[in-house]
């Protein structure tokens, strides 16, 4: 009898992604839930999928939640990091916003830094580089499909520059990530690219 093509932690991981992942997107892209909506319910799936992470029992280790590597993490990310900020400067002072977000304020910004994108880098890359891990799936699929996962919550903003933007990044953070398994260095590269790419209009 030949195995099945799709193992039960497969089929675990289909579940997960489809509910947690893709159908909240989607309710916000077709207009079934606000778009005003947005955080709350990037916060109600980070709930969700720490639970279901309590159910894996990851340690925090698995999630990248460590100071393992941290020191060469912190150093591998730390010019590519700066320099896309540079770019996004120049891009600013001779192009101008793309898109205006003069209403956001810095609460926002606080918010952004302190509570979405470590939740981003806690939903896209560790939990999901964990369960794709634990589903034995190639380096290679975990880093793309986590990427296409982490661009595809963008498209609620029906913007395709943010797209190509979020997509570009995501393959750079998740081969960071799947290089180092260290969380604390994308989360602080993701705070200062997604904040000054708001600030400057970029995104």
């Amino acid at each position: 009898m030949q195995g099945k093509l799709v193992s039960k932690e497969q089929q675990k991981v289909i579940l997960i992604v489809g509910l947690a992942y893709i159908l909240p997107v989607l309710l916000i892209y077709l207009g079934l839930v606000p778009f005003s909506w947005r955080f709350y319910i990037l916060i109600l799936a980070a709930v969700a999928v720490l639970a279901i992470a309590r159910l894996y029992r990851f340690s925090t280790v698995e999630l990248g939640f460590t100071k393992q590597n941290l020191k060469s993490s912190l150093s591998a990310i730390a010019l590519p990091t700066l320099a896309s900020a540079l770019l996004m400067f120049i891009y600013y002072m001779k192009q101008g916003s793309r898109i205006d977000n003069s209403a956001y304020t810095w609460p926002f910004y606080l918010f952004f830094v302190a509570v979405s994108s470590p939740l981003q880098e806690f939903l896209y890359r560790g939990f999901l580089f964990g369960i794709f891990s634990r589903a034995k799936l190639a380096i290679w699929l975990q880093i793309l499909l986590s990427t296409l996962l982490y661009s595809f919550v963008h498209l609620i903003y029906q913007d395709v520059p943010t797209l190509l933007f979020t997509l570009i990044i995501g393959i750079f953070w998740g081969c960071h990530y799947a290089k180092y398994r260290n969380l604390h260095s994308i989360i602080i590269s993701h705070s200062l690219l997604g904040a000054i790419a708001i600030l400057v209009g970029l995104v």
